[in-house]
């Protein structure tokens, strides 16, 4: 039913390709940010402003991998793209700092951008 459609059509393979890609995209540009702060000695407030903007790039360009791969229902697959990597992302932090740590509003905020963001790449694929 709607659990073999979901396996047997390449969706594991599509999100967990698409999910490789962003975090290769965040680890990349995770460097270049901590590159500028050594540089520029950026403020904190400047620093979460481009966390969360890798955040969307990631999942943008996540989604617009899966809606390539996927085809069809582009927005769905790019939101589902974005809503993976957040989940993983929220469930390394939970583990990493033993606990939720981060207020709601920050929790919802990145969760709003990553699943924009996949939303949007997926719609642009």
């Amino acid at each position: 039913t709607e659990m073999r459609y979901f396996m047997s059509n390449g969706t594991v393979k599509a999100i967990l390709r698409s999910l490789l890609f962003s975090y290769i995209i965040t680890g990349i540009l995770l460097l270049i940010l901590s590159f500028a702060l050594y540089k520029l000695h950026l403020k904190s407030a400047q620093v979460a402003a481009a966390v969360n903007i890798i955040y969307g790039a990631a999942c943008f360009f996540g989604g617009l991998l899966a809606g390539k791969t996927k085809g069809q229902r582009r927005f769905f697959w790019g939101f589902l793209a974005g809503l993976a990597y957040f989940l993983i992302l929220f469930a390394m932090s939970v583990v990493l700092d033993k606990g939720i740590i981060a207020d709601t509003r920050q929790i919802l905020t990145v969760l709003g951008i990553c699943g924009i963001a996949g939303t949007i790449g997926g719609m642009a694929s």
